[in-house]
């Protein structure tokens, strides 16, 4: 479980890396964000349902991650490019280095 848990966590990370370099360097990226939605869901689905399980044992502000999905949400509807990519990389981003830290230095049970 633990083991798909962090290709997701990767898989993920790359595909917004990806999104926030295509917002970088002025490249059409909606579409692919807006096709990343489903897995965002998954991930932060998955990430809920291992904490809850007690699998996955990390300190994690449920506030912020809603925050960082409204803001998500925001910078799509708004198309404001700068706020979603300062979004994706110091919101989603962070978080998922910080998960994936976590998973390495054992906050597994």
């Amino acid at each position: 479980m633990m083991e798909e848990f962090s290709n997701l966590l990767l898989q993920n990370r790359n595909t917004v890396k990806g999104i926030g370099d295509k917002i970088e360097n002025h490249e059409a990226y909606i579409e692919d964000i807006k096709e990343y939605l489903p897995s965002l869901n998954q991930m932060i689905m998955s990430l809920f349902t291992a904490i809850q399980e007690s699998k996955l044992c990390v300190e994690l502000n449920q506030d912020f991650i809603v925050q960082v999905l409204n803001d998500i949400l925001y910078g799509i509807e708004n198309e404001d490019s700068v706020f979603l990519l300062d979004v994706l990389r110091y919101g989603l981003l962070e978080l998922y280095e910080y998960i994936g830290s976590e998973l390495q230095s054992g906050g597994l049970s």
